[in-house]
């Protein structure tokens, strides 16, 4: 991998054009700035409606600068903030990304299509998916993996009429291609029950875990109690669960929950690896207000990038023949997964 130095002196002549356009558009944002004075001027008249003891003149005059002030920031300002983090992305952060994992591919306005969000049998319905920042490639150990950021939640109406919006997911998924199969889904969710009731979450766990997780019984690793503390596991193969989870496999699972602090799902579904990683993080937009020929921002996006991809190498080191050599020595093994190596495996575009 090449070092931050080398890959500044690489990407030096687009990091100037960039901090040229960085420094034009905030001119723009403060002329557009300008138009704040609109709004401004009317909270002030609101303020003299004050003397006319006319309850709804006022609240009608603030609400009208409410809606200038939202409409200037919109319409005026947002868009070059907007224009700016667009255009980094795609000169700067990918050619920087391709400097540090050349072979793999970065697409700044796609994202993982809504079916394999579905296949992850992570989460509930939902109608409203968007996302960006997508990654794709392959690791050394030969481990095919996609990520992107997703926003997905479900709007609906409620009894009244008024439309209600559920946050459904948001932050990092990624799927690994682990060339093993499970026959029957293992699901892995954040043991957030036990933490809250301790033993009486664990009952809740075993009787209403399996009911919302469709008929599927909650596994116990006592074996291994730091992975015990922070997940629960539920799949309606036993056996399959206890060979697909390997220690090493709990292991790094256990890994990226102490490193992220965040609340982590994960399911066994076929040959894929699902992980959803809830995080507020907006990854990979710079600060318009920072330089661009600063170190810190290179610093920044290299950091980033180390801590997504963490995420990936960790796992892609248990998912090695090794694991698959593992599994091929239990009894077990030839009812309850197979490998597929086929070249043409779909998960590759």
């Amino acid at each position: 991998m090449k070092s931050l130095p080398e890959i500044r002196r690489h990407i030096e002549p687009v990091l100037r054009k960039i901090e040229d356009f960085r420094i034009e558009k905030l001119n723009s944002i403060s002329k557009a700035r300008r138009w704040y004075l609109l709004p401004v001027v009317v909270t002030g008249l609101g303020f003299a409606t004050l003397q006319l003891n006319s309850q709804f003149l006022t609240v009608f005059t603030f609400f009208i600068a409410f809606i200038l002030f939202f409409l200037v920031s919109l319409f005026k300002v947002s868009p070059h903030r907007a224009q700016f983090v667009a255009t980094f992305k795609h000169d700067v952060f990918s050619s920087f990304f391709l400097q540090l994992y050349p072979g793999s591919y970065y697409a700044p306005d796609n994202y993982l299509p809504s079916n394999i969000f579905k296949a992850s049998k992570l989460f509930s319905s939902f109608n409203k998916y968007k996302g960006e920042d997508y990654f794709e490639g392959t690791t050394d150990a030969g481990v095919s993996f996609k990520f992107s950021e997703l926003k997905v939640s479900d709007v609906h109406t409620d009894s009244k009429g008024n439309s209600q919006t559920r946050s459904v997911f948001r932050g990092l998924f990624l799927v690994l291609d682990t060339s093993i199969k499970a026959t029957d889904p293992v699901i892995v969710l954040p043991d957030t029950a036990e933490k809250l009731l301790g033993t009486t979450g664990k009952l809740l766990q075993k009787t209403m875990g399996s009911f919302f997780n469709k008929g599927r019984d909650l596994i116990y690793f006592e074996d291994f109690p730091d992975f015990e503390k922070k997940f629960v596991v539920y799949s309606k193969n036993k056996s399959l669960a206890k060979a697909i989870l390997k220690p090493s496999v709990l292991n790094a699972f256990c890994e990226i929950e102490s490193k992220w602090k965040k609340n982590i799902r994960l399911s066994w579904v076929d040959n894929y690896l699902y992980l959803a990683l809830h995080t507020q993080h907006d990854f990979f937009n710079p600060n318009i207000k920072k330089s661009l020929l600063q170190d810190g921002v290179i610093k920044e996006l290299y950091s980033e990038l180390a801590l997504c991809f963490s995420i990936v190498e960790n796992l892609s080191d248990v998912f090695t023949d090794k694991l698959a050599n593992e599994l091929e020595e239990e009894d077990i093994s030839t009812k309850l997964y197979s490998r597929n190596m086929d070249n043409n495996n779909p998960f590759l575009l």
